[in-house]
């Protein structure tokens, strides 16, 4: 049986070992926790549907708007954007879960709220996040900041 989680909380975090981008949802959520990693293949494949999507639905180009400097310490990623805060390193890797591999994201847009109901399914969780425009932009903003460019042979601006 699938566990379903409500997300509240997103902390992308590149994992040198595993090569991966380790999402942790709710990570200071020891019973709402769900550790997903997202591969390189995935990440090529997921931000230019993301793009069409933000652009579709939001009129926004995700590839041009930039609101996160990637070449910035993380401090100063956070301190540039008042809806993040860092995280809680002890937290973080105190309720570390068992890794799950990421294998499908799935957008949906309700018209009348203008919100849009995002997916993340792995083989044992779902999670759910109910994300406006600026919500949304953030958390990938923010998945994105963590991908190594350069070692993965990925530009800037993908």
């Amino acid at each position: 049986m699938k566990k379903n989680i409500t997300a509240l909380s997103f902390t992308p975090k590149y994992d040198e070992l595993e090569d991966r981008i380790r999402l942790s949802i709710n990570y200071d959520d020891i019973q709402n926790r769900v550790d997903l990693m997202i591969t390189r293949g995935f990440v090529l494949k997921l931000f230019p549907i993301l793009d069409e999507y933000m652009l579709k639905f939001y009129n926004i180009d995700l590839t041009t708007s930039n609101d996160i400097d990637m070449n910035a310490p993380a401090k100063e990623k956070v301190k540039n954007n008042n809806a993040t805060s860092l995280t809680d390193g002890a937290n973080l890797e105190l309720y570390h879960q068992e890794d799950e591999l990421l294998i499908e994201v799935n957008f949906s847009y309700t018209k009348a709220t203008r919100l849009s109901i995002i997916k993340f399914r792995s083989k044992s969780s779902e999670v759910t996040a109910q994300l406006n425009a600026t919500s949304m932009k953030q958390v990938f903003t923010m998945i994105k900041s963590s991908i190594p460019f350069f070692s993965w042979g990925i530009s800037h601006n993908l």
